[in-house]
């Protein structure tokens, strides 16, 4: 067993990392008896970013579950440990508010001074005054002069040295420990982070042969309307092919001595409609390549690492279609996808509304699976109700999530949706536990909720085995055995 360390670079990194905690979910980082320990490190100056706070609400949905849950070794599911590095954000800023000129002190230059004069030759007035508490706002010329002061600002010194410290502790303890640096190649944050970044950390570990540092990098995927702003500094979608095509050339000549490097990108951007500079109200949708990115890091750790620098590409079949055929290991990603979906939705469909039932009638012999989980009254017990919440919480964040992928394209493919997801995207309030079959998309598989309920056994799984715990574990088993 080994750790991972995920370091998510600005808004794209936080919606790659809450891509692959869902994946952790499913039990795509498990291998056999391998499971990969993954520690996430949001890096973002932008505090308030709307995905770097969904993306920690997803993690904290996923501890609550995992923690119960055990890490049972009987099943993928849960099975990959997810924690949140050094408190979770790393900013490269100590203060909230703060600009381009206070951090290099262009202030105290006289006039004439040739070091002011060269500053004015690199940024703009507006790229000097530009208040940056909401992100490099799409500018990587100023995210690069920012990042490069990480090591020189004593309030990052403490995280920076906390994060070699461990990379090395893990190394002294016979592990074998992984870097994988995720954002976006076109924006701000990521795009000056990520080689920054890269750089700094394989500097710092290059007498440390045994870390493999890998990363992957988004191509534009996504793209909103020709906007107005009272900021006249912000990113724009129809610069994103020229900053891509910028960043490329650079990458070509420069040994970042990273690799591999995964590139994902898509022909046809998807349309954004609420833009906005940054801070809470900076969320975007979910994307299925999202779902790539999280495969990316399953590559990154089960394959071995290559003496030579490495670009990793994936393409489609069609580009206007995704299918099984597309997915990357497709057996064992399509099999862990299923069942998860499978799984959330018989928990909301069927035993939610069991147990809402034996609650409200005191019928619990109607319900098949009770006497196998549960002492009379047992069901009520208020420790038992925190588990049920833990599970049911993460099974509506898992299918809404899964939903968005779908809905991102018309031709995704994967799963039948329709019997979880409103047309407005919503979850269902209500679903039909008889619809449990139909998920699988264009699959012969005819696998019915009551075949599944007859098998549920408490005898199949690991310690706690009953209540909430005991019966989420045994219906991930029975779906996982039945197939």
């Amino acid at each position: 067993m080994s750790t991972t360390y995920i370091i998510a670079i600005g808004g794209t990194g936080s919606k790659l990392a809450e891509a692959i905690i869902h994946a952790a979910a499913m039990g795509i980082y498990v291998n056999g008896a391998n499971a990969e320990d993954l520690n996430i490190l949001f890096v973002d100056p932008d505090r308030g970013n709307g995905n770097l706070s969904a993306a920690e609400k997803v993690l904290k949905t996923y501890q609550a579950c995992a923690k119960i849950v055990e890490y049972d070794n009987k099943i993928p599911w849960m099975r990959t440990k997810v924690e949140q590095f050094q408190g979770g954000l790393w900013s490269p800023f100590s203060k909230l508010n703060i600009r381009l000129r206070d951090i290099f002190k262009y202030d105290n230059y006289s006039e004439n001074n040739p070091v002011r004069h060269l500053f004015d030759v690199l940024y703009t007035k507006e790229e000097r005054d530009v208040d940056l508490k909401e992100g490099f706002r799409g500018r990587p010329s100023v995210g690069a002069a920012v990042m490069a002061q990480l090591r020189r600002n004593d309030s990052n010194q403490d995280s920076w040295e906390t994060l070699t410290n461990q990379i090395s502790g893990d190394l002294h303890g016979g592990k074998s420990p992984k870097v994988f640096l995720c954002g976006s190649i076109f924006g701000g944050t990521g795009a000056s982070g990520f080689p920054t970044i890269g750089k700094l950390i394989a500097e710092d570990l290059k007498n440390k042969k045994d870390v493999k540092i890998g990363g992957l990098l988004m191509l534009p995927y996504f793209q909103f309307p020709a906007q107005k702003s009272e900021q006249q500094i912000f990113s724009r979608s129809e610069e994103f092919l020229l900053k891509t095509e910028t960043a490329l050339r650079y990458y070509s000549i420069k040994n970042l001595k990273i690799s591999p490097i995964y590139l994902l990108g898509s022909p046809n951007s998807t349309s954004i409609d609420n833009f906005s500079t940054g801070g809470g109200n900076q969320r975007n949708p979910q994307h299925y390549l999202e779902l790539y990115g999280a495969l990316a890091l399953r590559d990154f750790i089960f394959t071995e690492a290559s003496p030579q620098q490495q670009v990793v590409l994936i393409s489609r079949k069609d580009s206007n279609s995704v299918t099984w055929d597309d997915i990357p290991n497709r057996a064992e990603v399509r099999n862990k996808l299923i069942n998860a979906t499978q799984f959330a939705f018989a928990w909301l469909s069927t035993i939610v509304p069991d147990i809402q039932y034996i609650r409200k009638t005191n019928k619990h012999r109607d319900v098949i699976w009770y006497s196998k989980f549960f002492n009379l009254q047992e069901i009520n017990n208020p420790h038992e109700q925190d588990h049920l919440n833990a599970v049911t919480g993460w099974c509506q964040e898992y299918l809404n999530w899964i939903g968005a992928l779908h809905r991102s394209h018309n031709g995704v493919e994967l799963i039948n949706i329709y019997p979880f997801i409103q047309n407005n995207g919503e979850l269902k309030p209500e679903l039909d536990r008889f619809q449990f079959s139909n998920l699988p998309k264009n699959l012969n598989d005819s696998l019915g909720i009551n075949k599944v309920l007859e098998k549920l056994n408490p005898k199949a799984i690991n310690p706690p085995n009953r209540g909430f715990v005991g019966l989420a574990k045994a219906l991930y088993f029975s779906i996982y055995q039945t197939k």
